[in-house]
C-alpha cells in the first residue's frame, strides 16, 4: 500500500528519526515492502536503541540517510558509502 496524502495529515514536519513504518510513508511504500528494500540495500539499516537485546531494540531510520540514498539512487551526488553512514569528512560536504 502506498503512501496517501492523508496518512501525511496532522504531521507538521518529519521527525528527524523514523519508525518503520514512518519511513515506508516517508519514501512512499508499504511497511513491508520497505523491509523488503531495507533487506535488498535499496535502504541503509536501521539504528537499534533500547532495550537490552535485538528483539527489544527498537529500529530507527534517519531521515537524512533516507534522503541521501534516494539522492544517490537519483544521480544527485555520487555514493560514497556502501554501509549508508556517514563519517565527519562527508558531513562536513553537507554544512
Amino acid at each position: 500500500m502506498a503512501a496517501r496524502v492523508s496518512d501525511l495529515e496532522g504531521l507538521p514536519y518529519w521527525p528527524r528519526m523514523l519508525s518503520r513504518a514512518q519511513a515506508a510513508r516517508y519514501v512512499g511504500v508499504s511497511p513491508s515492502q520497505f523491509a523488503k528494500e531495507v533487506e535488498e540495500g535499496r535502504w541503509p539499516e536501521p539504528e537499534r536503541r533500547g532495550g537490552a537485546g535485538r528483539r527489544t531494540a527498537r529500529l530507527l531510520w534517519d531521515r537524512l540517510l533516507l534522503d541521501r540514498r534516494q539522492d544517490e539512487r537519483s544521480g544527485l551526488v555520487q555514493h560514497s558509502s556502501t554501509t549508508g553512514t556517514a563519517g565527519a569528512d562527508e558531513w562536513a560536504r553537507w554544512s
